[in-house]
């Protein structure tokens, strides 16, 4: 797995576990991120996530969407 996708994995895994719905402010997931990727990189990741259907971006917030979880439950169902 590329680093890029390792990334935007735990983004998903993050938003669709931990966040039980909520999401969390784009700045605060930028914050944990930046000793891994720049700005401009984690702007395109997240954009890249929304492009095809798994984040959600309101205003600042991201959150997780129902294929984000469906894809999880899947990757999860499969490791067992």
């Amino acid at each position: 797995m590329k680093r890029k996708q390792a990334i935007a994995l735990s983004i998903i895994e993050t938003l669709a576990e931990k966040t039980e719905g909520t999401g969390l402010p784009s700045g605060h997931m930028y914050a944990a991120l930046m000793g891994l990727v720049g700005l401009s990189e984690f702007q395109g990741i997240i954009a890249g996530l929304e492009h095809v259907g798994l984040v959600n971006v309101s205003g600042h917030y991201v959150t997780a969407t129902p294929k984000a979880r469906a894809m999880l439950a899947q990757k999860a169902a499969a490791a067992s």
